[in-house]
């Protein structure tokens, strides 16, 4: 009888506990109809953060140069701004030597046109071919002569670009020595990228450029970004200061021939191989004024969309909620980059997604979404 008394008990446990648990399931299936899906608004990815320095576009150094003449005084002030082609400093120009060079023009200018007149005239006679190559030569070479002492002239003398003047030595300026520097009025900023975000931008972007120190913003473009990773152009910059300094301590033909060497290097490459490549990127056009040396922050907006991977299916598919809360099945594409999950095509920005889809859930089915 005992025994009998302990069988109905379990059975009872067991009814009691099956329908607990179908209670259970029925108030957790109601409270996730009522609460119904979430959901992920489709937006595009946050904008690339950089920091930078401001830098001058150019700055030219004009040093005291003989070859022009006596140097006599700078014709601008100091903090000056000038424009292309104003002069900038007052040498006393040999002008005799520049005449001579003309003359030796003339001179050879002359020879070749009685060359002509003498080859139409006896147009067989080789003799007066030879003659006409070797004048047409020796003119070539006199107005290369010419064009450099008038190059070495401007160079020296006039702006180069529009910019503000910084004097450095005035007076007592020996051969060689630095007169005064020409900065350009156009600003830019050097920053640099790592390569996991390298292909989110491209040269002509539009960006978003803050000073640090006095929170004023404008904008800027993306003017270039380097080929080479900055870890190769810092260690190409070394070897190319290092071929200046041989190529200033030879003498001659020997020193003429280093420094105008072009070398190629097969297999190149730079960097730590355990440290991600960083590329150097100059964006310029900065529509505010920015003084060098300010410290910059950057802000690149990109187009590219991520997602969670909760939005995914199983055949990464995603279903997109409509205005009547029914739900399309939406075949997309996907790349998976560094464990993230951007959008090729097949969605647009203000998409709303469902999370975590059930199985069974098809296109075109009504849902309730909690957000």
């Amino acid at each position: 009888m005992k025994k009998k008394w302990m069988w109905l008990i379990g059975i009872v446990a067991i009814v009691a506990l099956l329908a607990i648990a179908l209670v259970l399931k029925q108030v957790n299936s109601s409270s996730d109809d009522k609460d119904g899906y979430d959901t992920y608004k489709v937006e595009k990815e946050s904008p690339l953060n950089l920091e930078g320095k401001a830098s001058p576009h150019s700055v030219k150094t004009y040093n005291n140069n003989s070859q022009v003449g006596t140097y006599v005084s700078t014709q601008v002030d100091d903090g000056q701004s000038v424009k292309q082609g104003d002069p900038l400093i007052n040498y006393d120009v040999n002008n005799n030597k520049r005449q001579q060079l003309a003359n030796k023009v003339d001179e050879a200018q002359s020879a070749v046109n009685e060359d002509y007149r003498n080859i139409n005239q006896a147009p067989n006679d080789n003799d007066l071919q030879k003659k006409l190559t070797q004048d047409q030569s020796a003119l070539s070479e006199a107005q290369q002569q010419l064009n450099q002492q008038d190059k070495q002239v401007n160079d020296s003398v006039y702006a180069a670009f529009d910019g503000k003047v910084d004097v450095k030595n005035s007076e007592n300026v020996s051969d060689g020595q630095p007169i005064l520097q020409l900065v350009s009025n156009e600003p830019q900023i050097k920053t640099t990228v790592s390569e996991f975000d390298l292909d989110k931008i491209k040269e002509g972007d539009k960006v978003d450029v803050k000073v640090t120190s006095n929170g004023k913003t404008g904008k800027g473009e993306i003017k270039k970004i380097s080929e080479l990773p900055k870890s190769y152009e810092d260690k190409l910059s070394e070897s190319s200061a290092g071929g200046a300094s041989a190529g200033a301590s030879g003498e001659g033909e020997e020193a003429s021939a280093a420094s105008a060497s072009n070398p190629v290097e097969s297999d190149p490459s730079g960097g730590d191989d355990s440290e991600s490549s960083k590329y150097t990127v100059i964006i310029s056009d900065i529509d505010i004024p920015v003084r060098a040396g300010y410290s910059m922050e950057v802000k690149v907006p990109l187009d590219s969309i991520k997602l969670p991977k909760s939005v995914l299916t199983k055949d990464n598919n995603v279903f997109v909620v409509n205005k009547d809360n029914k739900v399309e099945k939406r075949d997309i594409s996907i790349d998976k980059v560094n464990g993230e999950i951007f959008v090729k095509k097949g969605l647009k920005k203000g998409d709303k997604l469902i999370k975590n889809p059930k199985k069974t859930m098809n296109d075109g089915d009504k849902v309730e979404v909690s957000s």
